[in-house]
């Protein structure tokens, strides 16, 4: 995790300094801004491939916004090694009707199984990838009571895919626990 974390130049927070995610669209018209998620510490390491992307392509030419469907990102990808078994959790921020990430969610699949093969190939470091869950929060409404969520079931969490992520409507701002995307 190392190695992934220093190819990176656009990691946001990681398990040995950091108890929490912060998820944040900077977009005048969003209307859910920030969404924290709490996570213990331990092996992880999250990013932000939006803030890779641009016509710089900080994270990589291959995301360099121009004409290319490959171009888009999410908003936050969360990587959880368990003894070099990772659990990648793909998050994306909506204001309203979410529609519009299936793009979003394969581009950036696909840029971590590059990264990981570079990984893989150069530092001959294996991380295998056991689990993906594509995870769409949205509203943004601001919170007028403090009522409990419901913890997704892990049936649904588990088979949630680019085109059919598992679906949940926050506040704004928000804050869950990251072990209730994990299941």
């Amino acid at each position: 995790m190392k190695k992934l974390h220093d190819s990176l130049t656009c990691i946001t927070y990681n398990g040995a300094q950091h108890t929490h995610i912060l998820i944040e669209e900077t977009g005048a018209e969003a209307k859910l801004k920030k969404v924290t998620l709490s996570a213990p510490n331990g092996d992880w390491l999250s990013f932000d491939p939006d803030a890779g992307r641009g016509k710089a392509a900080l994270m990589s030419p291959l995301l360099a916004v121009g004409a290319h469907d490959h171009h888009r990102a999410c908003d936050c990808v969360v990587l959880v090694n368990r003894q070099s078994q990772l659990t990648i959790v793909y998050v994306d921020l909506k204001s309203g009707n979410p529609i519009g990430y299936s793009g979003q969610f394969k581009s950036t699949r696909q840029f971590v199984r590059y990264a990981l093969g570079l990984l893989e190939e150069f530092h001959q470091e294996k991380l295998t990838i056991v689990d993906e869950r594509y995870v769409i929060l949205y509203g943004g409404k601001p919170a007028l009571l403090n009522k409990t969520t419901t913890v997704p079931k892990i049936e649904k969490m588990g088979k949630s895919k680019p085109d059919a992520a598992y679906k949940r409507e926050v506040t704004n701002p928000s804050r869950l626990y990251l072990k209730e995307l994990l299941g």
